[in-house]
């Protein structure tokens, strides 16, 4: 395991925190090795972890590349690895989300979009999904991924175009904002409303940067593009970012929830022109 693994993460969740992390990862090593053999090419950190950005309440999002797709008897050892991973003595445990993503279809631009096997955050249970087989993740993986064990990922797929990141964010926004027409009802729920906002900064930032960062670096440079109007909507959710588990349970704040529906008609705009 890298040694410099645990001091990329102690600034973001602090030393105990961080080497209790440390030890979920090993135990999910340890046990998809166990399940895969030497089928596996390596495990690999994503998601706000890899981007620098993660706290407390971070989801762990992990990508575990294998030299093929799974066979059935694997697929049945690593559904009774994720049936058990939940009960370890750490609350990370329970934030695990991840993919088991065969090297050959990393390797492959034409693939984005197949399902891989894939675990929902604190699930139990194996599905398919291609949750993380996008051109988001593929950045993450091989630009900014942290190498919990094996072949970096800078070595197991090709550069993911600027064009490929565009295309994607205009898809992504046009859901966003096609969700918010469908439900407009859900902008009243204070855990998704400013996750909402920061998700469309997000993605604003992709398509104008060809990159990816975290939502609140995202947002803190969004303010540099987006109307003065939106200024204070987006800085309210920077600041709500604490205790989002503690805020599903509760109702925003109803300006902001109609006021959320305009913006991501604005950034979706935004996003289309942004190249």
């Amino acid at each position: 395991m890298d040694p410099g693994l645990l001091a990329h993460l102690e600034p973001q969740v602090g030393p105990a925190s961080a080497a209790d992390l440390v030890g979920v990862l090993r135990a999910l090593d340890r046990g998809a090795r166990d399940a895969l053999g030497d089928e596996v090419v390596g495990l690999h950190l994503v998601g706000s972890f890899a981007t620098g950005d993660a706290d407390e309440h971070s989801d762990v999002d992990v990508i575990v590349v294998t030299r093929t797709a799974p066979t059935p008897a694997a697929e049945a050892a690593l559904t009774t690895l994720h049936a058990h991973l939940p009960d370890l003595g750490s609350s990370w445990a329970r934030h695990l989300e991840g993919s088991y993503a065969p090297a050959p279809d990393l390797a492959n631009p034409t693939t984005v979009g197949r399902r891989w096997l894939h675990v929902d955050h604190g699930s139990r249970v194996l599905e398919r999904s291609a949750h993380d087989n996008t051109a988001h993740t593929r950045w993450v993986l091989r630009e900014r991924a942290l190498t919990v064990s094996g072949t970096p990922a800078l070595d197991l797929l090709p550069r993911v175009s600027r064009g490929m990141l565009f295309a994607e964010a205009v898809g992504e926004a046009r859901q966003r904002a096609a969700a918010v027409e469908d439900h407009p009802a859900s902008l009243g729920n204070a855990g998704r409303q400013p996750s909402l906002v920061l998700t469309m900064c997000r993605i604003l930032y992709t398509a104008r940067e060809g990159a990816v960062v975290g939502k609140e670096p995202a947002a803190r440079w969004a303010l540099a593009i987006l109307p003065a109007q939106w200024h204070d909507l987006v800085l309210a959710a920077v600041a709500d970012r604490s205790d989002p588990w503690g805020r599903v349970h509760r109702e925003a704040d109803p300006d902001r929830a109609l006021r959320t529906r305009a913006f991501v008609w604005d950034v979706l705009a935004l996003v289309s022109a942004s190249r």
